[in-house]
């Protein structure tokens, strides 16, 4: 009987949790199963692609060897390198130390590898296939174009927008959501348009291979409206972010010639710091010595990650960091603890934008 209850007892304990669960902990697991479906569908992706035979969603092209005196490259896994060590190097630039150096050695060692495989390519074109690298005409002294049958794509800026969007987006990423916005804006505007040459490419190539007759596109206007587009907004955001455009009198800012009034300190006695326009408006401050103290810091710049850090040293030589505040987005404070500092002289300043500093004075 003991041995039956026993049995009995670890049924319940398995069937427990179906019947009555805790959900409490269930709901804990979401992001663990949320990641595991993600880690689940790239994983996925990745067996596809080791096993395609063709371009997703496109129909296969017939396997034609390419005339006499054109050579083809051969595939490479170097700009995929390049690209996850560079996203690896912003990453790691606000994290320093071994990330950085690490990070920056994968960077320096992939490019050495596609360059490798550059030369190679051309020593290979210069010994076996030397005629590749004349002109089609040689009685001419200009190109002719392609040979026959051989179907080059058109230039574009597209690689190069996307490039530009992207460090938009990742300089956002430290500046303001703003920026983040605008970079994403870019980037999607800037892939689509890429996706849509490369599908017209394909349509291209697709169109010669059953026709026979074989139409290299006309170079493409450079994208002046997008590239103006993007100058302007990033101008505008910039300027907006950096205080550059005040805003019309009437609406609470200052009339122009008019000084702002600097934030006052509260009656609790407690030192204000506030930030604006990216800068502090307290050129300098005064703690107590020996002492814990408090720093109230009001950040007053909308969407831009603000915080008060203490180092050693002074205004023109910022020394070892002391302590560090919470990064926060304005308009909002935050009230910081201060450890114990020795009487001397230090130095506050902005982690995120160390051109803020003020000076500090412990007596």
């Amino acid at each position: 009987m003991d041995a039956l209850r026993s049995f009995l007892e670890w049924v319940i304990s398995l069937i427990g949790p179906l019947v009555a669960p805790d959900w409490g902990a269930l709901i804990k697991l979401i992001p663990i199963g949320v990641l595991a479906l993600v880690a689940g569908f790239y994983a996925w992706v990745f067996f596809r692609y080791r096993r395609a035979s063709r371009q997703i969603g496109m129909p296969p092209l017939p396997a034609v060897k390419p005339p006499a005196g054109i050579h083809l490259p051969g595939p490479s896994l170097a700009p995929f390198l390049i690209s996850i060590a560079a996203a690896a190097l912003f990453f790691s630039v606000a994290m320093g130390g071994a990330a950085l150096a690490v990070s920056g050695t994968a960077m320096v060692l992939a490019l050495i590898a596609w360059g490798r495989e550059a030369v190679r390519e051309y020593n290979a074109i210069g010994a076996a296939h030397s005629d590749a690298l004349q002109l089609h005409d040689r009685a001419s002294a200009t190109p002719t174009g392609p040979p026959a049958g051989v179907h080059l794509p058109a230039p574009s800026l597209l690689p190069f927008l996307v490039s530009v969007a992207v460090a938009v987006l990742l300089f956002g990423a430290a500046i303001g959501l703003s920026f983040v916005l605008l970079g994403a804006l870019m980037t999607a505007i800037a892939l689509i348009a890429w996706l849509l040459d490369a599908g017209r490419e394909y349509r291209a190539v697709e169109e010669a291979d059953s026709s026979g007759h074989l139409v290299n596109p006309e170079p493409k206007r450079a994208p002046r409206i997008s590239l103006a587009l993007f100058s302007i907004l990033f101008i505008l955001i910039g300027g907006s972010q950096f205080g550059l455009f005040a805003p019309a009198a009437g609406e609470g800012a200052p009339a122009p010639g008019e000084s702002v009034a600097p934030t006052e300190a509260p009656s609790d006695g407690i030192t204000v710091i506030s930030a604006m326009a990216v800068k502090f408006e307290q050129a300098s401050i005064e703690l107590a010595a020996d002492v814990p103290t408090q720093i109230r810091f009001h950040n007053m710049d909308v969407g831009i990650p603000h915080n008060v850090a203490i180092h050693e040293g002074t205004v023109d030589a910022v020394g070892a960091e002391l302590f560090q505040g919470e990064i926060f987005n304005g308009d909002d404070e935050r009230l910081y603890d201060i450890p114990p500092l020795a009487a001397g002289g230090y130095v506050f300043v902005c982690t995120v934008h160390p051109n803020m500093v003020g000076a500090l004075t412990v007596k």
